[in-house]
């Protein structure tokens, strides 16, 4: 169990709150970044599924087969695959997905370029396609799946969610229940 949890504004429901703190063991805090702190002695356990003999057996071909699949994967897929991982934390700069794939601003620019696309235009496609999928596949507060999705306040993903959509939120998720 962690010691502390928080991330910025939480703006929970009492009974979001409960069902975190239940989750977590410890009460969600309002905190500038996103946090999960463990005891030391944590760090000293082994992962529950951790098969070493297996992990030897079965990586040289999970290398491969990501490897193979890394060279026949456009930039778009690639960016998208990099900001799935960074966007619960927060990472969805440029500067912060050109580190994780390995290659300049300048290059990943012209590569989306050379694609017909911009790291903007994928990095809301994304956005959209998750938040759709948030919306009509979990119960998630708004302000879970703006933390989701790396937006700094529930208010810019209520606004992003508009100019993609033409909607709300909160509209599409009454329409998918009704429907």
């Amino acid at each position: 169990n962690p010691l502390r949890v928080g991330w910025p504004a939480p703006e929970l429901s009492a009974r979001d709150a409960r069902a975190y703190a239940n989750w977590f063991g410890v009460p969600v805090e309002d905190l500038p970044v996103a946090t999960v702190v463990f005891a030391a002695d944590d760090t000293q356990r082994p992962f529950l599924t951790a098969n070493h003999g297996m992990w030897k057996f079965f990586e040289p071909a999970l290398r491969q087969r990501l490897a193979d699949l890394e060279k026949h994967a456009s930039t778009v897929e690639r960016v998208r695959g990099a900001l799935v991982e960074a966007l619960p934390a927060g990472e969805v700069s440029m500067v912060a997905v050109c580190r994780r794939l390995g290659v300049s601003t300048r290059t990943l620019q012209r590569r989306l370029r050379e694609e017909g696309s911009s790291f903007q235009q994928t990095l809301d496609a994304l956005r959209h396609s998750l938040a759709n999928h948030y919306l009509h596949h979990s119960s998630l507060s708004g302000t879970e799946i703006s933390f989701l999705l790396g937006f700094e306040d529930p208010n810019s993903f209520v606004r992003a969610f508009q100019t993609w959509s033409g909607s709300t939120p909160q509209a599409v998720r009454l329409a998918h229940s009704n429907g």
